[in-house]
C-alpha cells in the first residue's frame, strides 16, 4: 500500500497514522523525536556497504519525514530518487509494507529538504577528502552543487589541517571542475573583477581580516575565481585555514583594468 492510499484510509486527518507506525517499527522513540529530526536514519549499528557507507549526510538520513500539519497528514519520501537502492530505505520500506514516495515529502507549502540534500552530498564529501568518491556518486547531486562544493573546499581548511591551505588542492579542483564540464575563463583577471571590492573588516581585538564575497554569481564563475585566485595571489589562506584576500590582490582589484599596478610596498608590478 501506498503512503497516500494509507492517508485516504485514514478516516481522521487530524490523526497520526503513519507516525504512530513509525513510531511501532522503531524507526523514532516517540512523534516529538520524530518532529524534531524530520528524517529517518540509518542507525549506528546498521551496516553499509559501498557506497552507501560515504560519509554523506544524504546517504545517512536518506528518508525525509514531514509532520502533520492542519489537514495535511505525516508525509514520509525519498531525498533523491536513486536512494530507493539503498539498503536501509530497502529495509524500512519492508517493515512497513509500502513504497516511500521518490519525491521527497514537501511540507503544504511545497518546500522539500531534498534539494537540500544534494548539496549536503557534494559538500560533505569534499570536507570528507572523498572528492574522487564524489565524481563517482554525482548522480545523487548535481553540477552546481559540486561547483559549489568546489568552491567551498577551495576556501576553508579541516580545522586539523596544519598547511592551513584548503580542503582540497587548486589541482584537485581543477579535475573537479573539468569532469563537470566547465570552461575556465580566458581572462583570468575579469573573473576576479566580478568579487566585491575588498573591504576591511577589523576584529575586537583588532586584527584585520580581508572576507572575499562574490554577490550573486553562478556557481562556475565562483569556483574559477577562487581556482585562480589562489593560484595567481589574489587570495591567501589566513592561519586558521580561512581564504581571504591578500595584499596583492588588494593592490591588483584597485588598479582596475591597468596592465600595471603598484604595490603597497611602492613597487610597480604587472598585472597578470
Amino acid at each position: 500500500m501506498s503512503v497516500k492510499a494509507m492517508e485516504n484510509h485514514n478516516p481522521d486527518i487530524h490523526g497520526d497514522t503513519l507516525g504512530e507506525l513509525l513510531v511501532a517499527k522503531g524507526f523514532a522513540p516517540n512523534l516529538v523525536v520524530l518532529d524534531i529530526n524530520r528524517a529517518l536514519d540509518v542507525p549506528h549499528g546498521f551496516t553499509l556497504p559501498a557506497p552507501w557507507n560515504l560519509p554523506s549526510r544524504l546517504f545517512r538520513f536518506p528518508i525525509e519525514a514531514c509532520p502533520p500539519d492542519g489537514d495535511q497528514p505525516r508525509k514520509i519520501g525519498l531525498r533523491h530518487p536513486l536512494l530507493a537502492d539503498h539498503p536501509y530505505v530497502r529495509h524500512v520500506e519492508a517493515l512497513l509494507g509500502f513504497e516511500i514516495d521518490r519525491h521527497g515529502a514537501p511540507n503544504r507549502y511545497g518546500h522539500s529538504t531534498a534539494p537540500d540534500a544534494r548539496w549536503w552530498h557534494a559538500v560533505d564529501l569534499i570536507t570528507a577528502g572523498k572528492w574522487r568518491e564524489l565524481l563517482e556518486t554525482q548522480d545523487f547531486t548535481d553540477p552546481g552543487c559540486i561547483m559549489w562544493a568546489v568552491a567551498y573546499g577551495c576556501r576553508y581548511s579541516h580545522h586539523e589541517d596544519k598547511k592551513a591551505a584548503g580542503y582540497i588542492t587548486t589541482g584537485e579542483a581543477r579535475t573537479i571542475m573539468r569532469e563537470m564540464g566547465a570552461t575556465e575563463p580566458e581572462d583570468r583577471s575579469a573573473i576576479m573583477r566580478l568579487f566585491s571590492e575588498p573591504k576591511v573588516c577589523r576584529q575586537d581585538n583588532a586584527s584585520e581580516h580581508w572576507p572575499i564575497n562574490h554577490g550573486r554569481q553562478c556557481a562556475e564563475d565562483v569556483a574559477w575565481g577562487f581556482i585562480i585566485g589562489i593560484e595567481d595571489g589574489w587570495f591567501k589562506h589566513d592561519r586558521s585555514g580561512y581564504l581571504q584576500w591578500s595584499q596583492l590582490g588588494r593592490d591588483r582589484y584597485a588598479a582596475g583594468d591597468s596592465v600595471s599596478f603598484t604595490e603597497s610596498s611602492g613597487q610597480n608590478a604587472f598585472a597578470f
